[in-house]
């Protein structure tokens, strides 16, 4: 998937907004965000999840890997204004994250695009203050790879197995941890809509 080409038009998409919408709200559910936290956003696109939790946020940092959505959300920051948020190009991949630390660490169904998803949990982990805490929202475990099936370029990996994802998170040494069904997506699938799960992910770093 070529993100450069599609950000110009990301935000176009309703469906994506509400969907961003419903995973802020579970967000607020499961993670006190009273305290305004400092937020790094990975695979942040043009930065819809945070847009949709800006009351809640203090400053914010957007980071990807698509220069074309960077230079989106840069546009987007300017017209809405706001105060303390910047964007990072950054490619996990390699081992890059911005500097932190930070209070929060979002993502919206981008870590399974990465090469290494224990290898980039483990960066968030590093990038987080003690006592921080990531929210991960991403595809559950989809076993005949039906959700990109029209990809005929993706190489990533087909949703998360809620069990593996927990191992990870412990081997880490986070706590807290918490995984629940945060919405869905419809997508069709052979000319058929299907409906695929979309969990949230929470958990904290040890003070």
């Amino acid at each position: 998937m070529c993100f450069d080409e599609r950000a110009a038009t990301w935000d176009d998409d309703p469906d994506k907004v509400a969907r961003s919408a419903e995973v802020a709200a579970a967000i607020r559910r499961q993670v006190d965000l009273g305290d305004r936290p400092r937020t790094l956003e990975v695979g942040a696109g043009t930065g819809l999840l945070s847009r949709a939790l800006r009351a809640d946020l203090g400053d914010v940092v957007l980071s990807d890997s698509s220069n074309g959505m960077i230079e989106v959300a840069e546009q987007v920051i300017a017209a809405e204004r706001l105060t303390g948020w910047s964007t990072a190009y950054a490619n996990v991949d390699r081992g890059e994250l911005p500097a932190g630390p930070f209070d929060l660490v979002l993502s919206q169904l981008a870590l399974h695009h990465m090469a290494e998803p224990e290898s980039v949990l483990r960066l968030i982990h590093a990038a987080l203050n003690p006592g921080g805490h990531l929210a991960i929202a991403d595809l559950d475990h989809d076993p005949d790879g039906a959700f990109h099936k029209a990809h005929g370029d993706f190489h990533g990996h087909d949703g998360f197995d809620r069990v593996r994802l927990t191992h990870w998170l412990t081997e880490l040494r986070f706590a807290d941890i918490q995984i629940s069904t945060a919405t869905t997506l419809t997508k069709d699938v052979d000319g058929e809509p299907r409906e695929f799960p979309i969990f949230l992910a929470t958990a904290r770093k040890p003070g």
